[in-house]
């Protein structure tokens, strides 16, 4: 487990993981202090496991998306197709592994396999880990084989499984060379959401009774990708085009579906809004747009300094959208309402003699991000600079660390887990 002295410039010490047998029990672990959110950082952090940031950075090396993780408390749950660790965000120690039961599975022949970050859900006022495995259902005697999904809920406290539910995939994915991406997308009151996609435009989403383990609906050909207002939201193919769609959570019922566009993501952005990132056919020009989730109908064109930009929800009040525009790598950053999409503030402000930072994440009010001048802090509602430094620019923040890139050997971006000072 290497150690970093800084987000900016690495300096590496060696030092094994601790396995996870090796890890003192949950009941043991010393508590942490919570900080909601973080002002500071540790300015060592511990090395996370490799390839988690294949998908998050584009050619220019910027920061285009999260990384299959989720921060719960003091453990981040690192997502992999064929199983999911559990690693202490104090030390960077994978304190477990989860598995599926059914066989996983494997890569070879030029065919990766990817996964999305496990989802924190409650079930029956409980939390839970929901994390779907592809796998493989092995036939006997003259029944073929199939690729399936296994779709696990675990306790998130002791990383342990509480149940499981296996589900045939189409039969699409029972292509020799099929690329499988598999994603827990989250809760709709007692409905979880899973979804399975291959990189040749195929997808399928179920829906699933937490409480039974049954599947309760299944929409082969969408793929939702987040959840705002009751919509499941996400996108869909038709004629070979692509296609942004909401369906009902509850019954996955189609609701709408867009215009076919280039290039195209869909996402919740926070309770009231969707966030459609794509370009025009024929010129390809890039937008950003902000759509009604229950209608799919677009509420706001995001400012054209934002064309090739993207947004992040706060989880409180508050959207920044942040990014560059067509033609352009100068860094722009908006704060919008969560609920009304009113403009708060923007950057840059010629008038105040003040530039965009590059905005990395944004949680509870607090916008993190750097500039020339190394990492900092905005108040998230007003945009303005806050005193304190953070130290890092974190890409993923909970109240006890955030994750963030840094340099290893001096030219290697690995991610590393700092834990919050303040």
């Amino acid at each position: 487990m290497a150690l970093v002295g800084s987000v900016l410039t690495a300096c590496g010490s060696g030092e094994d993981s601790q396995a996870a047998g090796d890890a003192p029990p949950a009941a043991a672990r010393t508590s942490r202090p919570v900080h909601d959110p973080p002002a500071t950082f540790a300015t060592t952090g511990a090395e996370m496991p490799d390839g988690l940031i294949v998908d998050i950075l584009d050619l220019d090396n910027r920061l285009v998306g999260p990384p299959p993780v989720t921060l719960y408390k003091s453990t981040a749950f690192v997502g992999a197709f064929d199983h999911v660790q559990a690693i202490d965000t104090t030390n960077g120690h994978v304190r477990a592994t989860i598995e599926p039961a059914g066989k996983a599975l494997v890569e070879g022949d030029g065919t990766e396999h990817k996964a999305g970050a496990p989802a924190i859900v409650t079930i029956s006022g409980t939390p839970a880990l929901l994390t779907p495995f592809p796998v493989e259902q092995s036939g006997t005697g003259t029944q073929a084989s199939h690729k399936a999904v296994e779709i696990t809920a675990s306790d998130p406290d002791a990383a342990k499984v509480r149940w499981q539910v296996t589900l045939r995939l189409p039969e699409w994915a029972d292509e020799p060379n099929a690329e499988l991406t598999a994603t827990a997308v989250g809760a709709n009151g007692n409905t979880g959401l899973v979804a399975v996609s291959d990189s040749n435009s195929h997808a399928v989403t179920y829906g699933i009774d937490l409480t039974t383990h049954r599947q309760i609906w299944v929409q082969d050909g969408f793929a939702a990708t987040g959840i705002a207002e009751g919509t499941a939201v996400g996108w869909t193919t038709e004629n070979h085009e692509t296609l942004a769609a909401g369906h009902d959570a509850a019954t996955g019922a189609p609701r709408w579906q867009g215009q076919s566009m280039v290039s195209q993501t869909v996402s919740a952005l926070g309770p009231h809004f969707v966030l459609l990132q794509g370009g025009h056919f024929g010129s390809e020009k890039p937008y950003v747009q902000l759509l009604d989730p229950a209608t799919g109908k677009t509420g706001q064109q995001l400012p054209i300094q934002l064309s090739k930009g993207t947004c992040v929800y706060d989880e409180k009040s508050t959207l920044v959208c942040h990014g560059t525009g067509a033609g352009t790598d100068d860094d722009a950053a908006f704060g919008l309402d969560a609920t009304t999409g009113r403009t708060l503030w923007q950057l840059p402000d010629k008038q105040a003699d003040r530039i965009a930072p590059e905005i990395t994440t944004v949680w509870h009010g607090r916008a993190y991000g750097k500039t020339e001048n190394g990492p900092v802090a905005l108040d998230a509602r007003t945009g303005q600079d806050l005193p304190a430094s953070p130290r890092i620019a974190p890409v993923l923040v909970n109240g006890s660390a955030g994750l963030a890139l840094a340099k290893v050997d001096g030219w290697k971006t690995r991610l590393f887990v700092y834990p919050a000072t303040g």
